[in-house]
């Protein structure tokens, strides 16, 4: 049941109406069944995935809680984490280990792999498996208590807004909201109609129209140049933060109508001047999930290596990320990259911050174009599906033969290619106005309606429907 769909809001209306009539310190059993039941509409298989995560990191953190010696503590912590990467490794990875198995069996002229049998990919098992182990280190930190109520620790982990493609949330925010959960107010549905309905525009009008060219083009790669392949990296660039934000905030305002506030995901990531900031903007949940979880306990552990430290935190951590997007070696060296460059960032630090000064916005606004590029480029690795069609879009691009984009031009209408460029400018430049006009929080009730009105009607005007899915469903 995707968000786009007419089932998915009928059924939202529902668990709303059910909702309202249940008693403050009863609703988060509603809000449960209509979790478990939304899950379980994916597949049977998943459906058991996720109740044995639930069960698992539920009683793994009481075990962390109660256990007096830190050892101990620690060895119920990393049985909790072994279990829940188990689970990732099976499920989501097992492809890709027979992949490699293969290829090794090929390289070392063994004969053939006896390939593994294919098991089901649980809808969203990155994003829950995250956000129970988030749980359990908490816990194991001491940030917050166990929670010994069972139900309310299960809607934790599948509260049905977000367990699909996040935002990933933490225990200390998410938790203590369902011990009495408030009614909305009629100004706050109509708030999170207003963000519902901008989600949907983006994802129909932008993402889904960019879409279309996108997906020819890497099925086609071979016959074009290096200026359609700039104008396509441009236009997936804006195609997955159009896509993933947009879900993302269909997810909160989801989740608002029923009481319940879960985290943004995005700060206006193309604004960023260099990667360093890209990644303080960009899928926040899983940035801040990492940074607490992973960088910043790699880094303490190796404190006396200095700035050999950091080096050593971010190449694990960005690893972790690549690999934690697909079980695929485009997403492996994804995250290389990202660490490559990070890594260069931390040792030219300082000369940047003197061409800051000297140049001012000149440096800056600079800095922000280098950026949008580079990581435009980076998500070749993100789109890609293999490393063979990575190296066919490279090759590609090294055809500099501007007769590719006469024809190019040809093919697809021109007046229809400026439409497009138009839409992406109005897009990147406007995005951040208009996502703080339609995200504040007073607003008239004639503005409200005049908001709503006018993205309908773009969305029936402009949308391009029949793509179900979102992107980062794949993860």
């Amino acid at each position: 049941m995707v968000f786009q769909s007419w089932s998915y809001v009928g059924f939202l209306l529902i668990t709303i109406l059910v909702v309202r009539l249940t008693s403050a310190s009863w609703r988060w059993l509603p809000l449960l069944l209509a979790s478990l039941f939304f899950y379980s509409l994916t597949h049977w298989g998943a459906f058991v995935i996720l109740l044995f995560s639930i069960f698992y990191t539920y009683f793994t953190a009481i075990r962390v809680s109660g256990s007096a010696h830190m050892s101990i503590r620690y060895r119920w912590l990393l049985l909790s984490i072994i279990g829940q990467v188990l689970i990732l490794g099976v499920f989501k990875y097992l492809g890709f280990f027979n992949g490699v198995m293969q290829g090794v069996y090929a390289l070392l002229h063994k004969g053939d792999w006896n390939d593994w049998p294919l098991l089901v990919l649980p809808l969203g098992i990155s994003f829950f498996t995250f956000q129970s182990m988030g749980y359990v280190f908490d816990v194991y930190y001491k940030i917050r208590k166990p929670e010994m109520h069972l139900g309310k620790y299960a809607l934790f982990v599948s509260f049905f807004p977000q367990i699909q493609s996040g935002p990933i949330g933490r225990s200390k925010e998410m938790m203590p909201q369902w011990t009495s959960i408030s009614l909305p107010s009629f100004e706050q549905y109509r708030w999170a109609i207003q963000l519902f309905v901008w989600g949907l525009l983006k994802k129909f009008v932008v993402a889904d129209r960019l879409g279309n060219y996108v997906d020819e083009a890497y099925d086609t790669v071979g016959s074009m140049g290096t200026w359609v392949w700039l104008f396509i990296l441009v236009l997936y660039t804006v195609q997955l933060y159009a896509d993933f934000s947009a879900y993302s905030d269909m997810a909160i305002a989801s989740a608002r109508m029923l009481g319940i506030h879960i985290p943004e995901n995005f700060a206006f990531p193309y604004k960023a001047n260099n990667i360093t900031d890209f990644w303080r903007r960009w899928h926040l949940s899983l940035s801040g999930w990492l940074r607490d979880y992973i960088y910043t306990p790699l880094l303490f552990s190796k404190k006396k290596w200095k700035k050999w430290a950091v080096v050593y935190a971010i190449g694990i951590t960005f690893v972790i990320c690549g690999i934690w997007h697909g079980a695929s070696m485009t997403f492996v060296w994804f995250g290389v990259v990202q660490a490559m460059i990070l890594i260069c960032e931390m040792f030219t630090k300082d000369r940047r911050l003197v061409w800051a000064e000297q140049w001012g916005r000149t440096y800056q606004w600079a800095s922000v174009v280098l950026t949008f590029w580079v990581i435009s480029f980076c998500f070749i690795l993100f789109r890609a599906d293999d490393m063979y069609q990575v190296a066919g879009v490279l090759a590609d691009m090294g055809q500099w033969n501007s007769s590719l984009l006469t024809t190019y031009l040809a093919e697809k209408n021109i007046s229809r290619l400026m439409g497009i460029l138009f839409l992406l400018t109005m897009f990147l430049w406007g995005d951040e106005r208009w996502d703080r006009w339609i995200k504040q929080p007073q607003m008239s009730m004639n503005k409200s309606v005049l908001a709503i009105s006018l993205m309908l009607t773009v969305l029936m005007v402009l949308g391009v429907f029949g793509k179900n899915d979102f992107i980062y469903f794949q993860f």
